[in-house]
């Protein structure tokens, strides 16, 4: 009888069988670890921190973009403030646009520092914008003291200083519009009223009343608005918290 030549190769050895698919099975797991371990060793970026303060009188919604990518998902109004957001270190492009997101508003390149943070500022008269970028110290304060700092974002106003009421030293002095102070520790309190004053000139412009300061914090007061007369978009004090 001739033989069938369309039989099926039987495996006489089943040990020798399992040992090959074992050592291919072995050589696979071992590659897949080694992939594994190299990606995750690869060194984490550590990120900065951004956040948006809106001080441009009249500013239409607005959108905010790290590069070319949108970072906000509602529209950013004017008065408004952005809670610090996570951006990737290094240089990056922070824009301002429409909320349409078809037309940039504003913009600036920064080199964003790892572990550190930062307030943009969109501010002038609209429609000629500007962007300030500062950098917030959050280091701790000195014992039993808070930390302010103080922005002159008003587009049509002079210089200005700001007292703490009661007080006759200058708090800031001579702050000139897009100017960002320093932090300086001022004792803490409860119902604190600031008072705005053009430079040198007593007149109180303006006031921020019944602010509390406590130990250990860190704010921003900003002047927004107009100086002249405007129903609108009044010259005014406002502050944030930054930590």
């Amino acid at each position: 009888m001739k033989p069938n030549n369309n039989k099926k190769m039987i495996n006489k050895n089943p040990t020798k069988t399992f040992l090959n698919r074992f050592s291919l099975f072995t050589l696979i797991t071992i590659a897949l670890v080694a992939c594994k371990k190299d990606n995750g060793d690869l060194p984490s970026v550590a990120n900065a921190r951004v956040s948006l303060l809106i001080a441009s009188p009249g500013a239409n919604e607005l959108s905010f973009f790290v590069n070319d990518k949108k970072s906000t998902t509602s529209p950013l109004l004017y008065n408004t403030v952005v809670n610090y957001m996570s951006v990737s270190s290094g240089a990056q492009e922070l824009i301002f646009k429409n909320k349409e997101a078809t037309e940039t508003l504003a913009k600036t390149t920064a080199n964003l520092k790892s572990n550190s943070n930062y307030t943009l500022i969109f501010t002038d008269k609209f429609p000629k914008i500007a962007a300030i970028f500062v950098e917030d110290d959050l280091s701790e304060t000195a014992k039993d003291k808070a930390k302010v700092r103080f922005a002159n974002l008003s587009p049509d106003a002079p210089a200005f200083d700001l007292y703490i009421n009661g007080k006759l030293e200058l708090t800031f002095s001579k702050k000139n519009f897009k100017e960002v102070s320093n932090y300086l520790n001022i004792d803490p309190g409860n119902n604190i009223k600031f008072e705005l004053k053009e430079n040198g000139k007593t007149e109180v412009l303006s006031t921020l009343e019944n602010f509390n300061i406590q130990s250990g914090r860190i704010y921003t007061l900003w002047a927004r608005g107009i100086k002249e007369l405007n129903t609108t978009n009044t010259l005014g004090l406002e502050a944030m918290t930054n930590r």
